[in-house]
């Protein structure tokens, strides 16, 4: 597109050099005689360049200039004017200024830097325009995306809130720097009076299970790590964690989070479950499987710290003649009392006592001597008889160790000392005694 030239020559021999340097192939142009022409000619067509004389007959050239400026800012002006007209003018910045006689190369020369120039500053605006619109997009685009991320950053804490599971993180420091609601319900606490608590507060084990913990995460999240958080009130809340860090590229850890989901009711349906497969329903007491086990436990804690252990077997005379009279539901009354005197008897978390099988039971006696044991077995004996289920009583074999027997010896020999009672006709305690392989203790009369 050519750029169009306004000239503005009263003269027309001046009018005709200056329209001569305009009339090439990249320029259109429009000769005028006054400023009144000039002005109406700029409000109705757009120029890029206009040239002016300076000593117009109705208006300083100055004065069209700041006027035609007034209509277009970017208009490229020179300013042409004898040397007698030129004392006392300022010329507008950015104006050209250039004395007659006009030299055609020096006026084309001056024509083709104007024209640079406006076309400079045009592109330098719209460049200007283009940032300032890139400007208000990217500002947009940021609180866009500012409100995206509250959003999502309201969801997640909304969706962490809901949850029942105690969700931590903590600094490098472990300091905690948030938890949710669920931790506070869990551990007793405002959830968020949590926050710039160390973490090593709410588990138990503290720094040493901490360490621990850090240890672990060297290689990689932690998953499904059994521990135990401290509730406000101290008790003790079993949790099944998982543990992983956020680092930066450099490989710092800038946070921790821990996930731990309560398994209280897990853990007391597993002891439930447990205390069902190794208790004996009929008579509450535990049963044959768990007492090898308790036996085998109780005898190596008993050589590790040298105390004497002894062990009661005893199984109910005339049981089977009284199960046969008066019936099994009758019968299972004679054991579930056997089971009762027992419990009565011993002391309790320390002694424990066994259905052996049948209308046998077994009781293990911790840290007792012989002398102490042929009380209790006296006593379960002579509490069960005072029940008078006709002619059913207890024989009872009693065994004590101080060495390092075997469990399975142990109980052979209390089994055979049960036996001798028995034979001997019941109702009786025999004591396996070491140096004559067995002692009787009969019981009294009455």
């Amino acid at each position: 597109m050519k750029d169009a030239i306004l000239v503005v020559e009263p003269e027309g021999v001046a009018a005709e050099m200056v329209c001569s340097c305009c009339g090439g192939g990249d320029f259109s142009w429009v000769w005028l005689k006054t400023a009144a022409e000039a002005l109406a000619k700029l409000e109705r067509s757009r120029f890029s360049l206009l040239i002016t004389e300076l000593a117009l007959s109705d208006s300083s050239g100055m004065d069209l200039v700041r006027r035609a400026r007034t209509l277009d800012p970017d208009l490229a002006v020179i300013v042409t004017a004898s040397a007698m007209d030129t004392p006392g003018v300022t010329v507008p910045e950015a104006c050209q200024f250039l004395p007659k006689p006009l030299r055609p190369d020096l006026l084309a020369f001056h024509m083709g830097k104007a024209l640079e120039r406006r076309g400079m500053l045009i592109e330098n605006r719209r460049q200007q325009a283009l940032l300032e619109e890139r400007v208000v997009e990217a500002t947009a685009d940021l609180m866009r995306a500012n409100a995206e991320l509250r959003k999502t950053r309201d969801y997640l804490e909304n969706l962490l809130d809901t949850s029942l599971d105690t969700v931590i993180t903590t600094d490098p420091g472990h300091t905690i720097n948030y938890a949710n609601r669920g931790a506070g319900e869990t551990l007793g606490y405002l959830w968020f009076s949590l926050v710039g608590r160390q973490v090593s507060d709410i588990i138990e084990g503290g720094v040493t299970e901490l360490g621990e913990i850090a240890a672990l995460l060297a290689n990689g999240p932690i998953r499904n790590r059994e521990m135990r958080l401290v509730a406000a009130n101290q008790r003790r809340i079993p949790v099944i964690t998982s543990i992983s860090r956020l680092a930066d590229p450099e490989g710092r850890v800038l946070t921790t989070l821990f996930i731990c989901k309560d398994i209280t009711q897990q853990k007391e349906l597993e002891e439930e479950l447990k205390n069902l497969s190794i208790m004996d329903s009929l008579t509450g007491l535990h049963n044959q499987r768990h007492f090898f086990e308790r036996l085998d436990m109780e005898m190596e804690r008993a050589l590790r710290q040298n105390y004497p252990i002894s062990l009661l077997l005893f199984d109910v005379d005339n049981f089977k003649s009284y199960n046969d009279n008066h019936g099994h539901l009758e019968g299972d009354k004679v054991l579930v009392a056997a089971g009762r005197v027992v419990r009565e008897c011993i002391r309790d978390h320390v002694d424990s006592g066994y259905r052996y099988g049948g209308d046998e039971f077994v009781v293990i006696l911790p840290e007792t001597d012989e002398i102490q044991a042929r009380l209790v077995a006296e006593r379960i004996r002579s509490v069960f008889e005072a029940l008078r289920f006709d002619n059913c009583t207890l024989s009872v074999g009693l065994m004590t160790c101080h060495g390092t027997a075997s469990s399975r010896e142990f109980v052979r020999l209390a089994d055979l000392m049960m036996y001798d009672a028995k034979r001997s006709g019941g109702n009786r305690v025999y004591v396996h005694d070491p140096g004559t392989g067995e002692m009787k203790l009969e019981r009294s009369e009455t």
